[in-house]
């Protein structure tokens, strides 16, 4: 039977190399740990930046999304802003040109459109539609002032037949050429729609496009 002493040494021989086999498994263990912890962190740096950077992506497709939506928006206001501006104007000069017929220059007037739409036309004989109201103006005065008009311009005019526009009209007239298809409309109507493009241009040129130089200008 073994003696204590020898006991003893067997006993620490043992905790020795169990001390020594737990350092090493520690050892082990730790570097395992840091590599993990390593690669973890290294993981959560790719996976956080690719993160972010998708988050950046998506806020700033989201920004340009929004300031589009807004872009678009204010373009629709102005647009409509616009054409209210156009619609009040073309009211006001309707109502205007409605009264025209009573003013003492409108024979002057409507001999100026006539001789504006033959300026226009081919020929020397030409039908003008007028409103019923002004028939008996053409025979009494406006005729005469048309073709001394003419006249001074070395055109010569052989025929102006008067004709009862179809529709009443606020003023002006329609001219043609017997058996023709061409017409000139100088009526008043007509003169107004061609007249709302043109608001419609000038409004957009001096006033929205100043706004939004200025606009720019202030930013």
């Amino acid at each position: 039977m073994a003696d204590n002493e020898s006991v003893d040494r067997i006993v620490d021989q043992i905790l020795e190399d169990g001390e020594k086999e737990v350092s090493s498994i520690l050892e082990k263990a730790e570097r395992t740990a840091s590599e993990i912890l390593e690669k973890a962190r290294n993981m959560a740096d790719e996976i956080g930046g690719k993160i972010l950077r998708e988050a950046e992506e998506k806020g700033d497709l989201a920004r340009r999304r929004l300031l589009s939506s807004v872009n678009i928006e204010v373009k629709r206001a102005k647009l409509k802003a616009r054409e209210e501006i156009v619609s009040k104007i073309n009211e006001e000069v309707e109502r205007g040109l409605a009264d025209a017929r009573s003013e003492t220059e409108y024979p002057e007037l409507l001999a100026d459109l006539i001789v504006e739409a033959i300026s226009g036309l081919e020929g020397d004989t030409f039908q003008v539609y007028v409103d019923r109201r002004d028939i008996g103006l053409l025979d009494e005065k406006v005729f005469r002032m048309v073709r001394e008009t003419m006249a001074v311009e070395s055109r010569d005019i052989s025929g102006l037949e008067a004709l009862v526009l179809e529709k009443s009209s606020l003023g002006g007239a329609r001219v043609g050429v017997p058996g023709g298809k061409v017409i000139f409309d100088n009526t008043f109507e007509a003169r107004i729609y061609r007249l709302r493009d043109r608001t419609r241009n000038i409004i957009f040129e001096e006033v929205f496009e100043i706004e939004g130089s200025e606009g720019s200008g202030s930013a």
